[in-house]
């Protein structure tokens, strides 16, 4: 048999290509994978609406369905909303509120693939570091939320991958982000008094609601305080309106000053405001009630109009085993009332049940 080398350079080129297309199959086939993968993510986090689970779909559920060591998202600040998730315990691990100091500010401003960098650990916390490391920067219009960190094995993210699909997955997140955080803000302006900052009746109800609930499940007491500042409409008549909300304010920042910390204060009405607090201790409580009178009268010192003394009337009541809510505001109510027959700018207690007879 005549070997001709013409024919065994077209037996190797055939080789050649058919392992090429081999490759661009196996790509393809991956492809098709990561694509389902990200469009299952996608749904997934277009469905949330609440941040708190936007926030651990990204963190926790993405990581499973993309076969990635962790995620993580690093936020520009103001991030308030974000913020105030971290506080309350409902935030996921892997979410980091504005930029450490080893973070590089000139970079980043495109998809970067890159291997793991020590400043990467800031959003990678916990477990195993990844190898490597996509970062996408999420971005609405003009402004940058911050970025979205995915971390995966040594040859899931390298330079000459293509990011075509990595920047669907940003656009999605910064999409969903920005409408949750703006969801947030909506449900906190249609719970909040305009003007004060404080909650307000809708916001009072919900909260007392859940410390009803609380106090019925764990077994402890409450107090409630309702008080309303004294002749206002003599203030708003006498210096106008304008001025009697700039009283309101005062009044506002002067309980908030009082209270602790979980503490609820709310504005229920005109110029009458709701608290509830933990302590039922009656020495204590009216420590804080008289505490509050005087904040009150100090803080009408402080708009230096002359002519002018806020003072506030209190009522008080100490919530009972099995009581509603609807119940405890209403003796609170009635000892505010008696405060006013009483002259006013005076703390009335609401009285407690006598006890049975043997």
């Amino acid at each position: 048999m005549t070997f001709n080398p013409d024919h065994q350079q077209i037996l190797i080129e055939n080789a050649r290509l058919r392992q090429q297309l081999d490759t661009l199959m196996a790509q393809l086939r991956d492809n098709e994978v990561t694509l389902r993968a990200l469009q299952r993510l996608e749904l997934e986090v277009l469905n949330c609406t609440h941040l708190g689970d936007l926030l651990r779909r990204l963190l926790i559920t993405s990581p499973r369905t993309l076969e990635l060591y962790a995620s993580g998202l690093l936020l520009i600040p103001p991030a308030v909303e974000i913020a105030a998730l971290l506080e309350s315990g409902d935030c996921p691990a892997g979410v980091v509120i504005g930029l450490p100091e080893e973070w590089p500010r000139t970079m980043y401003h495109r998809i970067t693939l890159d291997h793991y960098q020590p400043h990467h650990r800031i959003v990678f916390p916990l477990g195993r570091p990844p190898e490597t490391v996509a970062l996408l920067p999420l971005w609405r219009g003009d402004v940058q939320l911050g970025w979205y960190a995915l971390g995966g094995a040594s040859q899931r993210f390298t330079p000459d991958q293509g990011t075509d699909f990595l920047e669907r997955l940003a656009m999605v997140v910064s999409t969903c982000l920005d409408n949750a955080i703006n969801h947030v803000r909506l449900e906190q302006m249609a719970l909040s008094d305009p003007l004060t900052g404080l909650d307000n009746r809708r916001a009072f109800d919900r909260r007392l609601t859940a410390k009803v609930a609380q106090a019925e499940r764990y077994a402890y007491r409450f107090t409630g305080l309702l008080l309303d500042i004294d002749h206002f409409k003599r203030i708003n008549d006498t210096y106008g309106h304008p001025f009697g909300d700039r009283v309101l304010v005062a009044v506002a920042q002067a309980l908030t000053q009082v209270l602790r910390t979980g503490d609820v204060v709310a504005r229920i009405g005109g110029e009458e405001f709701a608290l509830l607090f933990d302590e039922t201790h009656p020495e204590a409580v009216a420590n804080t009630a008289e505490r509050l009178r005087q904040a009150i009268i100090a803080a009408g010192a402080e708009l230096n109009t002359e002519g002018l003394t806020v003072t506030a009337s209190l009522g008080v009541a100490y919530r009972r085993p099995s009581e509603t809510g609807e119940s405890l505001l209403a003796r609170a109510d009635a000892a505010l009332y008696q405060a006013k027959l009483r002259g006013r700018n005076q703390v009335v207690f609401a009285p407690e049940p006598e006890p049975h007879s043997p």
